[in-house]
């Protein structure tokens, strides 16, 4: 069932009323504040003001007011630059505020030397990228149509509470071990699957997996607590946040407006520079995929091709141009150590564990560093099942390959190591080389059935013996109904509402 098709009947059904989303209108006034006379010459000094009270920031803003050279005279400014045209004068914001940043205002003035005419700003409007502000407009503080966050998952996607002091996100992002770094990474990929798989052309997760644990080998090495460039102070220079890619400073919505915006991916949610965002595991491994995807899309306007478009949106997240290799670069640089890394965790299969490399390790094959990524057969029978705590009230998602998480409390946070199957009794799991579970907690489910673990193995789920009133929605993360209620029908099965949330009708409604 669509994630956001289920979201909009579910308020529906809960409020039985929606509210179509307003475009937002920047708050705009301009007056003049005082004038004087000096022989036959009025000089009039305007001042005005532009508030952004919505969630879209505000690029690239301009103001015209009607101007009459014959009579009239530019001063000087402050707040602005100002361009003098045949008939109008043309305000822009300065390098600071060209970008009006989410619940911000900006003030700006100019003084006019007018002889025998009156100057007038009565008529001046304020245009931005899609529409156009008379003067003396309220602020209307609704969400932008245009806004690309809007309708997007994950904008509250934190692995650490946001009300925790900054100082105990940092020791605590720091304190996450390799496994821990891993299933992160992971999770994103999970997430985000539809996207990432577009833009790196393949549909194998277990190479884009990879892909990613050497990046952030070579970043990082697989740490979530190590950050860059601070010295002068949060958000000044490019940074590097909390997280195992480093995400630079400039991946952030509200940076410094001087950093080229990547405002072109809007797949993905845009966080805003935070202190809290940028210490973030979760969030800064999202904004480092975000930034990756910014410089694919950047290696492809420079006709890069094949395996070239990744080792140069890797080199672009490294230096900031995805531009074409130069022959110097190829084999030694940042890129390929990469792909050599990334190679080295594909053969020998350390997704799940606390294992890892690291740039310069002896053990990692530099010959041929993307041989693997065209070459290798993908893997066809190799399950990886990854496990996430929620820090704030201890309970676990559960995700494996090419599936959403499976929320559940009863998963040791100590099985994160490399699961071997084993085979010890008779049931389905069996045939595939998978024991038998004894118990019936159910981890996750997959084509095959229902999956646990016990003594630190995964084993099939005997449905017989676990026989219990089920539902599809389970396998989804969503409960099974106690009623047989129908509220709505996808191609999945038949839903209800209860608890003002999803849940599956159970076999026995049908």
């Amino acid at each position: 069932m669509d994630f956001m098709k289920r979201n909009f009947i579910l308020t529906l059904v809960s409020l039985c009323s929606f509210l179509l989303v307003q475009a937002s209108i920047p708050g705009f006034e301009i007056s003049i504040s005082k004038s004087w006379t000096g022989d036959t010459t009025t000089y009039s000094q305007a001042e005005g003001k532009i508030v952004n009270a919505s969630k879209l920031k505000l690029n690239n803003w301009y103001i015209e007011v009607p101007f009459d050279p014959d009579h009239q005279k530019f001063q000087g400014s402050w707040g602005c630059e100002v361009e003098e045209k045949e008939d109008k004068l043309v305000l822009t914001g300065e390098v600071t505020n060209k970008t009006l940043k989410v619940l911000t205002e900006t003030t700006f003035g100019f003084i006019i030397a007018s002889t025998g005419v009156k100057f007038d700003v009565e008529s001046a409007v304020l245009y931005t990228q899609t529409k156009s502000v008379p003067n003396h407009t309220e602020a209307d503080g609704s969400d932008d149509s245009s806004d690309m966050n809007i309708g997007l998952p994950y904008e509250n996607n934190r692995y650490f509470p946001e009300s925790m002091d900054v100082d105990d996100i940092k020791a605590a992002a720091t304190a996450m071990n390799v496994a821990e770094v891993k299933a992160v990474i992971y999770k994103e990929i999970n997430e985000h699957w539809d996207v990432i798989s577009e833009y790196l052309n393949t549909d194998d997760m277990f190479k884009v997996f990879a892909l990613f644990l050497g990046w952030a080998s070579r970043e990082s090495t697989l740490n979530a607590g190590v950050e860059t460039a601070q010295e002068d102070g949060f958000g000044v220079n490019s940074a590097h946040a909390y997280g195992p890619f480093q995400t630079a400073v400039t991946a952030f919505y509200g940076c410094d407006p001087t950093f080229d915006q990547e405002d072109d991916v809007p797949e993905l949610y845009w966080y805003t520079l935070s202190e809290r965002n940028f210490f973030d595991p979760y969030i800064s491994t999202h904004m480092g995929i975000r930034k990756l995807i910014h410089f694919v899309k950047e290696a492809v306007a420079f006709e890069n091709t094949g395996i070239d478009i990744i080792r140069c949106a890797l080199k672009g997240f490294n230096s900031g141009h995805a531009n074409p290799m130069q022959e110097s670069e190829k084999g030694t640089g940042y890129s390929d150590e990469i792909g050599a890394l990334a190679g080295w965790y594909y053969k020998t299969h350390h997704f799940d564990d606390e294992v890892y490399t690291w740039t310069g390790d002896a053990r990692v094959d530099r010959s041929d560093p993307w041989a693997w990524w065209d070459n290798a057969e993908p893997y066809t029978n190799l399950k990886v099942v990854v496990r996430v705590v929620n820090p704030e009230d201890g309970t676990t998602a559960t995700y494996s390959s090419l599936s959403l998480p499976t929320p559940t409390s009863t998963v040791p946070t100590t099985t994160m190591s490399d699961i071997k199957p084993t085979s010890n009794g008779a049931c389905w799991a069996d045939a595939i080389g998978y024991p038998c579970c004894k118990g019936c907690d159910v981890i996750t489910t997959d084509d095959d059935g229902d999956w646990g673990v016990e003594n630190n193995q995964w084993c099939g789920i005997d449905s017989v013996k676990c026989k219990k009133e089920t539902c599809f929605s389970e396998a989804q993360g969503f409960p099974c109904c106690e009623e047989c209620r129908l509220v709505y029908t996808d191609e999945s099965g038949l839903w209800g509402v209860e608890n003002n949330e999803w849940c599956g009708l159970k076999d026995s409604c049908n």
